[in-house]
């Protein structure tokens, strides 16, 4: 989706902000808000959508204890010590069976070919052997602290009203329930971000019950209402409360348009969410039935969130079909992170044929062809296999957005704010010709500073994504580390024909 940026907020930012200095890390700087930005012309931003991978799903229902349902209410990450993926998801084999859901474990060598090793402590129910690892919880959330000086807490967990936590991923103990988050039956996410813990989770947007009127339609909503809900801790053993931090509104659609998660990951200098939200049909009675797509959301601190590229789709739904000619992931939902490996973005979701709250949507029972099935019959459909799986979307490091010009004839112009320019070389991931692009170091007064100029400037492939930025003239060849130390410089790029993701200061 392409959007114009808004030249007045771009004009207040530059106006309110020139004074202050930014320090940047070393990690990659994108554009998905107008944080770094003080002025853009003739560039617009673009959103990119990630690539479903062909041999989808990856992990499918193929044991007896997930024949009602497996869904990456859970976690999928890499783990450098092992040096394999890790997946941790939920799985239910009966509605009447107690508890109703768990969490599996799975793992890879290539993030393609999975295997669920039989690692279950104890047995569970009639089986002996399998690779149920927490019992009960509705999802997990898993992340691996390696600033936690206990290695018995190396690995935590956190999802519906479990909190856990595991010297291997493989082996937890539940700890104690998550009495700060109350009603959380739907993908939670945990993320360690500057000494703290956030866990992102449900939140009821106002209470249940309460009745909301929609004009548009004159119909009333009436039920559990989704928001997303923070809570914090220093220590991961004492928690806030959860208060709300996000919530759909009337430009959305609200209340007919909600959201169902923010799975969030730390990305550079930011937050990232990928946030589901669900468009339910607008009819009395219904809180469930409809689609779902994923938008992204920034935040820098994990309060406050702004929607990317003004509330564009990152993932889109397919168009609903009879089920004969449905996908496998006609109804999708991404899991609780992503995270890059190789200069990839890996986004694992679930996917099912079995469109959200299909069946379940008519006075709590499932209706089929007009008819109410007798409770025994709605047993009966639970526990038959269902199309459920786990696949795998991609997208390349940083280019989750690009910044392209309006008029293809001129260049695009960014200038950042002020920056403390603390690296020694300015990488640039960006898609055009190496000639088409060219940066420069400003000043305080906006004038390039010696030796630092756009027709200084050439760019050099430093990798498949990236330019490696020096300046050449008749004093010789400068990289950043030339730069005068301590103060402070914007950097103004200069591009065409292509398009501007991410830029990063490299030690």
């Amino acid at each position: 989706m392409l959007l114009l940026a808004s030249a007045s907020a771009l004009v207040s930012v530059a106006r309110d902000l020139a004074s202050e200095r930014l320090r940047l890390s070393g990690g990659p700087q994108l554009f998905l808000d107008d944080h770094l930005i003080a002025d853009m012309k003739n560039l617009r931003r673009d959103l990119k959508q990630p690539t479903k991978h062909p041999a989808n799903p990856l992990i499918i229902p193929d044991q007896p204890w997930e024949r009602r349902m497996i869904e990456l209410y859970g976690t999928v990450l890499f783990d450098d010590d092992t040096q394999s993926f890790r997946c941790w998801y939920l799985a239910s084999e009966s509605g009447s069976a107690k508890p109703e859901y768990y969490i599996c474990y799975a793992e890879s060598k290539d993030g393609i070919h999975w295997k669920k090793p039989f690692v279950g402590s104890e047995p569970f129910g009639p089986y002996q052997r399998h690779n149920i690892v927490i019992p009960g919880g509705h999802g997990i959330s898993v992340i691996k602290d390696v600033d936690d000086a206990d290695p018995q807490r190396r690995y935590k967990a956190a999802g519906g009203d479990i909190f856990a936590t595991s010297p291997d991923g493989s082996h937890w103990k539940v700890e104690n329930n998550r009495y700060a988050v109350g009603k959380n039956d739907t993908c939670s996410s945990l993320v360690r971000w500057k000494d703290e813990y956030l866990y992102f989770v449900r939140n009821q947007e106002p209470e249940t019950g309460t009745t909301v009127p929609d004009p548009k339609t004159g119909k009333n909503w009436t039920g559990t209402m989704r928001g997303v809900g923070l809570s914090t801790s220093s220590d991961f053993r004492t928690w806030t409360e959860k208060r709300s931090i996000f919530r759909t509104d009337e430009r959305d659609g609200f209340p007919w348009v909600q959201p169902h998660a923010l799975c969030v990951t730390a990305y550079g200098d930011v937050l990232i969410g990928l946030l589901p939200i669900m468009q339910i049909i607008p009819e009395e009675g219904n809180n469930i039935m409809g689609t779902v797509h994923v938008e992204l959301m920034i935040s820098r601190n994990g309060r406050n969130w702004d929607r990317v590229a003004d509330r564009g789709v990152f993932m889109p739904f397919d168009k609903p079909e009879p089920k004969n000619r449905r996908k496998w992931d006609a109804r999708f939902h991404p899991g609780a992170n992503m995270f890059v490996k190789d200069d990839m973005v890996y986004i694992y979701y679930f996917g099912t044929k079995v469109l959200f709250g299909e069946g379940s949507w008519q006075d709590g029972s499932l209706r089929f062809g007009g008819a109410v099935a007798p409770a025994k019959f709605v047993e009966q459909v639970h526990t038959k296999p269902r199309p459920f799986g786990i696949g795998l979307a991609t997208i390349p490091a940083d280019r989750l957005l690009s910044l392209r010009p309006v008029n293809w004839e001129m260049e695009g112009v960014l200038k950042t704010r002020p920056l403390l320019l603390s690296g020694q070389h300015l990488l640039v991931n960006a898609d055009v010709a190496p000639g088409d692009l060219h940066v420069a170091l400003l000043d305080a007064d906006g004038r390039p500073i010696n030796g630092f100029a756009h027709e200084d400037s050439i760019a050099t492939p430093h990798d498949k994504l990236r330019y490696r930025i020096v300046w050449r003239n008749e004093d010789g060849e400068k990289s950043l580390q030339h730069a005068p130390s301590e103060q402070p410089f914007a950097l103004e790029f200069r591009f065409s024909n292509g398009d501007l993701y991410a830029f990063q200061l490299l030690k």
